[in-house]
């Protein structure tokens, strides 16, 4: 059996062909649900605050807000829940904001927030600090063209040092900032391809997934499988 691997410094794509299965599997990932096999962090151990507060954050699709709070306050406190210093929280929250363009609604209510900035503001407290593994579920839906490419802009910037998994439906975008694609059927990976093999060979990621019957994963540019 070939098993997903995916290490600090790579950001993969990870597109199932359900949703249920798309989220069981984040949510193994995630200390949701009871696993059977498998190791993240490279242990066996079961969820510890402890030992595991600000290794791993998560974008579920479907994320409710606290709707009174405001985006400042609000990832403040979970930079701080993630092990950060009131100070480093205060510089952490300013930092993605600014990232996400978000910095002028900073202290209005969440509630009067449209829908595309509490999407934006859900996925920011994913990279606050320095998380080892960080898993989106799509995190660029519902977003305009400028502020998508903001979101990719932040998930490649924080390829070089953190293990990104996001799941997607849009084969087109991600072609556009992911170089590898590792092809997965009944949570085993059973075909890895490089993009830029796909395009010399005159196919694409969506023939190329139809093809395989299967699901899929993607890397993007800054890593490699």
């Amino acid at each position: 059996m070939r098993r997903s691997a995916v290490r600090s410094g790579r950001t993969c794509a990870r597109i199932l062909g359900r949703v249920l299965s798309r989220r069981l599997n984040f949510g193994t990932r995630a200390w949701h649900w009871r696993r059977r096999s498998g190791r993240i962090f490279g242990t066996g151990q079961a969820f510890d605050a402890a030992i595991h507060s600000g290794r791993l954050s998560i974008l579920p699709q479907d994320s409710e807000l606290p709707l009174e709070s405001t985006p400042k306050g609000f990832l403040s406190g979970l930079a701080q829940l993630q092990g950060l210093s009131p100070s480093a929280a205060k510089t952490e929250t300013n930092r993605i904001l600014n990232a996400l363009n978000l910095a002028d609604r900073a202290s209005v209510s969440i509630r009067s927030l449209s829908h595309g900035m509490r999407k934006r503001l859900m996925a920011a407290q994913c990279f606050l600090g320095d998380p080892e593994l960080v898993l989106l579920d799509e995190p660029m839906n519902g977003l305009d063209p400028e502020e998508a490419q903001r979101m990719r802009n932040l998930i490649l910037a924080h390829a070089a040092t953190s293990a990104v998994v996001v799941s997607s439906h849009n084969l087109g975008d991600l072609e556009r900032f992911c170089t590898h694609v590792a092809f997965a059927r009944d949570g085993r990976v059973v075909k890895t391809v490089r993009l830029a093999d796909l395009a010399a060979a005159g196919t694409t990621l969506e023939s190329e997934y139809f093809q395989s019957n299967a699901s899929l994963i993607t890397v993007p540019s800054s890593a490699g499988i």
